[in-house]
């Protein structure tokens, strides 16, 4: 068979016809171009589409036969000729038949669509046999759907049918990074993917999502802004901390020598309190048991909320939820503060009448007002006496009854 007598009329209907391309469900049509009426087809069309930031798109087609005769080299060779001195034809029919189909594409997808700057071109080119291009190249406004920085491609061409002898490569703009793609496309690149035919894409395909590069790449709007939401409770939450441990930190004086040995002596202090627990006249073992159990507590103590609470809330919050009655350091770990803020907190706590202390051992003990412990009135008395003065001195020179009633 000769391709060469009907290689010219082949590329005029192509001019003609221009690309037939249907969307938004007007029923897509192959790349005939009217050569299933001709004896030969083109032996490749490809369809290059680069979106811009913006929507818009530039969209390149070409047809490509190949050259096996120097015959269809001579027809060739008129063709370019008549594209090259009559290059108005060709484009004004090529770009009426795509503003027809960017029109169908407007009506499906609600935004406004032109097809401008149409061009063609006709060359020779070795790919690497001799092969006669005819390229057409136009730009088509709001092609793709933009949502932010992130574009969706795909709804302006639904249900595109590609036979086995097309291609449709889509690429993104330089910086983004593809997010998600459907169908599978046959390859994928650095920026852009390609579909080989023969494929029949389906209602609401091809489909393409690209977003700038970055670790909120690919991210959806509705996500962006919950993600935001939490950044700005966390950093609120964040501040509020860092502004509570400033606080703490400045200006504090040590309301007894316990205080400052808290940190220092914390090692022994577990050994230092059974001590002063099986000598002190505070309810003797009873209380000794209460202390072990309000460790155990405070293991289970439930988590204060920390950003709906005052500094005293939390405190006074805590104590209530063990029982009553709490040692000082155990306060400090468990709203894990240090202990020159949880000093300066209880103070105020006591100032006010709100909070009540006293020494066990080296330990400071906190209580509410109304915390009754169950022990005998050596309790209420020793609790009395030092009820005022949380960092009372063991260093009074008192004997053993006074140490009794201060430890």
């Amino acid at each position: 068979m000769k391709r060469a007598p009907v290689l010219l009329a082949v590329v005029a209907l192509l001019g003609a016809v221009g690309l037939a391309l249907a969307a938004g469900g007007a029923g897509a049509v192959p790349f005939e171009g009217g050569f299933a009426q001709m004896d030969v087809e083109p032996d490749d069309v490809s369809m290059a589409v680069a979106v811009q930031p913006d929507g818009d798109a530039q969209w390149t087609v070409e047809y490509r036969i190949r050259l096996g005769t120097d015959e269809e080299e001579r027809a060739f060779e008129q063709l370019r000729a008549d594209v090259e001195n009559d290059t108005d034809a060709y484009t004004a029919r090529f770009r009426d038949r795509m503003a027809s189909t960017a029109a169908t594409a407007e009506s499906a997808t609600g935004r406004n669509m032109t097809v401008s700057n149409a061009t063609v071109t006709a060359e020779r080119r070795e790919l690497p046999q001799a092969y006669g291009v005819l390229t057409y190249r136009f730009e088509w406004t709001n092609f793709a759907a933009v949502d932010g920085d992130r574009l969706r491609v795909g709804d302006a061409v639904d249900g595109l049918f590609l036979d086995g002898s097309s291609s449709l490569i889509v690429a993104w703009p330089d910086g983004y990074r593809l997010g998600e793609t459907t169908p599978e496309p046959s390859e994928v690149r650095e920026e852009s993917v390609v579909w080989n035919g023969p494929v029949d894409f389906s209602a609401g395909q091809p489909r393409i999502a690209v977003a700038p590069a970055g670790p909120l790449s690919g991210v959806p709007t509705a996500g962006l802004v919950a993600l935001f939401a939490v950044l700005v409770v966390a950093g609120t939450t964040a501040y509020r901390r860092r502004n509570a441990g400033d606080d703490g930190g400045e200006g504090v004086v040590a309301t007894d020598t316990a205080v400052g040995s808290e940190t220092a002596g914390s090692e022994t202090a577990a050994s230092d309190e059974t001590a002063a627990s099986g000598e002190s006249g505070l309810g003797g073992d009873g209380d000794a048991d209460t202390s072990g159990e309000s460790d155990d507590e405070a293991d289970a103590a439930p988590t204060v909320d920390s950003d709906l609470l005052s500094n005293e809330e939390q405190v006074l919050r805590l104590i209530e939820s063990q029982g009553g009655r709490m040692k000082q350091k155990q306060v400090a770990e468990e709203l894990d503060w240090t202990a020159a803020k949880t000093s300066q907190v209880v103070t105020g706590l006591r100032d006010e009448g709100d909070l009540d202390g006293f020494r066990l051992g080296r330990e400071n003990v906190l209580s509410l007002p109304e915390f009754e412990p169950d022990g005998d009135a050596s309790d209420e008395d020793a609790e009395s006496e030092v009820g005022d003065d949380a960092g009372g001195s063991d260093a009074d020179g008192g004997d053993g009854n006074d140490a009794a009633g201060s430890d």
